[in-house]
């Protein structure tokens, strides 16, 4: 035996690691601010997740969305009118922009009833001294609402389809003419490169926070990518400050548990411990399982949502897609009403100035005074007519011009419109003359190049 092996006081088989009795430290306490900030995180949060998770389940997720949905749309208005007593009633329903008033007011609401919740919750509960449990459930379920938003956003970049590449008629619309929103669109539009370089972040970042191992380098990478993004609603005038806000308000919470050791050892330079990645309930074959089945429905449903509705735009209106026929941005040579023939330089408000087919199929019609007319568009090329379209359904006025072509680049519009008779000749633009299109990549500038 050598000298330094132990000597074992009592001979015979000890009990393996596994079987020793140990008894798990007691929680330590939480100061009563921390308990009332996190009783107002988890009923806020629980609040605006819901109903997730379980619009995951198809009939049930479906139900529950068209009720809660008529449910806001008859108290948000209403606390609008007889609570906050507005000047103008709420009649502006969620749309494309999530900066409504109808959202403000939703937004609002959400705040006071946690802040009721916390109160109640408060009072029942005050001999509680810590919500570690709680806490883990709520972490879990932020992280996968965070993760689901990041991957959807990140596959939509990767795929290129939030930002579509700017039209014939954004080359050639003045720069001052361009709203903040139209300005950062085709900024994002015109780069692939750098749409995958932000989607592949986002897309990073949601794929860390499935796992609770990554979490903590999950959100910091979100959080990162949101501030960034977060900044560009608030100063290019996007109306998703509030969404976007909240993203990043979700990442931060997700750092938080981890917020004094990376401050030890990113500012202070101090040695620190790791913390244990315990789930929010005993391990078990059955969680395990359960937790593996929530990630595939996770992603299984954003990719199933993605390929049946972002797949189809691109096929339909991605930057690859056919284009309509007349697709293009085209001058006014010349403009002839009732046998009236209109100069350029006239003024006179009834001529065109421009004509914009658009990617999505429509003929847009910008006249003197630059107001803008918008027809749906048809083509019959065995009669060779354009059939221009104002209105919809059963409404919907129908203004049939011949048209001949020349070339590719020349086309000659005959017939009535709007009662009047019409001959337009027009010339499509070449976009590939657009500085913007034909500068390309350069590794060397022997001199900045700045037009």
């Amino acid at each position: 035996m050598s000298a330094t092996a132990p000597l074992s006081p009592v001979p015979g088989p000890q009990p393996a690691a596994s079987e020793a009795s140990v008894t798990p430290a007691a929680p330590e306490a939480w100061s009563l601010a921390r308990r009332l900030a996190f009783r107002f995180a988890f009923a806020y949060l629980a609040i605006y997740f819901f109903p997730f998770p379980l619009d995951l389940i198809p009939v049930l997720g479906e139900f529950i969305h068209a009720f809660q949905d008529g449910l806001w749309k008859a108290a948000v208005p209403w606390v609008g009118k007889h609570v906050l007593r507005l000047s103008t009633d709420i009649t502006v329903m969620p749309n494309g922009s999530g900066d409504t008033t109808f959202n403000y007011v939703q937004v609002l609401m959400n705040f006071v009833a946690a802040v009721a919740v916390t109160g109640v919750w408060s009072v029942v509960d005050r001999r509680r001294t810590e919500y570690v449990k709680a806490h883990d459930v709520l972490h879990a379920n932020v992280r996968y609402v965070l993760a689901m938003s990041m991957l959807s956003y990140g596959l939509a970049k990767l795929f290129k389809s939030q930002f579509p590449f700017p039209s014939p008629e954004r080359l050639a619309q003045p720069l001052g003419d361009f709203s903040p929103m139209g300005l950062l669109w085709n900024f994002m539009g015109y780069s692939t490169g750098y749409n995958v370089f932000t989607g592949g972040a986002e897309f990073l970042g949601g794929c860390l926070l499935l796992f609770r191992r990554t979490t903590t380098l999950g959100a910091l990478v979100v959080a990162g990518v949101m501030v960034n993004v977060v900044a560009l609603n608030f100063f290019y005038d996007v109306p998703v400050k509030l969404y976007s806000s909240h993203l990043l308000l979700m990442s931060l919470f997700l750092v938080l548990p981890d917020a004094r050791r990376l401050l030890d050892v990113l500012v202070l330079n101090r040695a620190t411990q790791p913390r244990p990645l315990q789930p929010p309930f005993p391990p078990s074959r059955w969680l395990s399982g359960a937790g593996l089945v929530m990630k595939v429905l996770v992603v299984g449903g954003i990719a199933y949502g993605f390929g049946s509705s972002r797949l189809e735009f691109i096929r339909k209106y991605g930057d690859s897609a056919p284009r309509p026929p007349f697709y293009g941005y085209y001058t006014v040579d010349s403009f002839t009403q009732d046998g009236q023939r209109l100069d350029a330089t006239s003024g006179d408000a009834r001529r065109w100035k421009v004509v914009n087919v658009s990617r999505f199929g429509r003929m847009n019609i910008k006249r003197m005074d630059d107001t803008v007319k918008s027809y749906g568009l048809e083509e019959d090329a065995p009669k060779k007519t354009l059939t221009l379209i104002e209105g919809q359904d059963d409404t919907a006025k129908k203004f049939v011009l011949a048209y001949t072509r020349s070339d590719a680049n020349q086309l000659v519009l005959q017939g009535t419109l709007q009662e009047a008779a019409i001959e337009v000749r027009l010339t499509r633009v070449d976009e590939s003359k657009f500085l913007l299109l034909n500068r390309g990549f350069n590794w060397i500038q022997e001199a900045p190049f700045n037009r």
